[in-house]
């Protein structure tokens, strides 16, 4: 199964919030996923991802995300890979 990567350009003084978010997708997606941020100049871009999903719970996740206040006014950008340096 597929990794997915959910990228997302927000203010960095979201990242509790961006915690607690993974927090309910654990809850209701019942995945745990990580969170990344990235901070460039005047950009912060944080990544959640999430390791050997399937596209179900991929759209449960962002399913989830378009009923969050949190995510009103942030474009998530979801993609998925499947590894192959270890197949």
């Amino acid at each position: 199964m597929p990794d997915a990567f959910i990228w997302y350009h927000a203010n960095e003084n979201q990242e509790p919030a961006l915690l607690d978010w993974l927090e309910k997708v654990e809850e209701q997606a019942d995945v745990r996923g990580k969170l990344f941020i990235r901070k460039e100049k005047d950009k912060t871009t944080f990544m959640e991802t999430y390791t050997d999903v399937s596209s179900a719970t991929i759209n449960r996740i962002e399913k989830l995300a378009s009923t969050q206040a949190l995510f009103a006014t942030i474009h998530r950008q979801c993609e998925s890979f499947v590894e192959v340096s270890n197949n």
